[in-house]
């Protein structure tokens, strides 16, 4: 009997996911710029700029300051999130690892004046998941932070200098009067 397995189904997804987005991105039309005229010589395969429509003095967009803002506030949580998701699954993973076999050793040996020392089932499977848990809960908030913090510094750093060249952030002053 033939069968697909899980991650050969998701990737076989993901893949066409990926071509179809791409395939309907390349096959929209494109719009020629407003400001294109016919050439004088009357080639009509030759396109060149109009340049009589435009202004000898260009008035600079107008920056929202808000929105800015919100945009580097984004840009930052976006950062540490995706870093601190990685980090919290690594950690995670290796905490279970590590505290499973640690809980199951030390829980099944803390029934000791039930069971004179020896390693009983349940006080086994109880200490495992007590010992994966609470070693995955850490591990997880631990590299997590140790993870999202870099990427949080990295991307403020990277926001306060986009922001001060917009001209919406002010250099620090000089305090120091020697």
């Amino acid at each position: 009997m033939h069968s697909i397995s899980r991650i050969t189904a998701i990737a076989t997804l993901a893949v066409l996911t990926t071509a179809s987005a791409v395939s309907i991105a390349s096959a929209a039309p494109v719009e020629a710029p407003a400001s294109v005229t016919q050439s004088a010589i009357g080639d009509p395969g030759r396109a060149v700029p109009d340049i009589s429509a435009a202004d000898p003095n260009p008035v600079p967009a107008q920056v929202d300051p808000q929105a800015e803002y919100d945009q580097a506030i984004g840009a930052m949580a976006g950062a540490f999130s995706n870093a601190n998701h990685d980090g919290s699954l690594v950690g995670t993973a290796i905490g279970v690892v590590i505290g499973c076999p640690l809980g199951a050793l030390t829980g099944g040996t803390l029934t000791a004046l039930v069971s004179a020392g020896m390693l009983t089932p349940v006080g086994v499977v109880g200490g495992c998941i007590l010992g994966g848990t609470t070693l995955g809960g850490l591990g997880g908030i631990f590299a997590g932070a140790l993870t999202g913090f870099p990427a949080l510094a990295d991307a403020a750093g990277r926001q306060y200098n986009r922001l001060h060249a917009q001209g919406l952030i002010a250099a620090p002053l000089n305090t120091d009067n020697r």
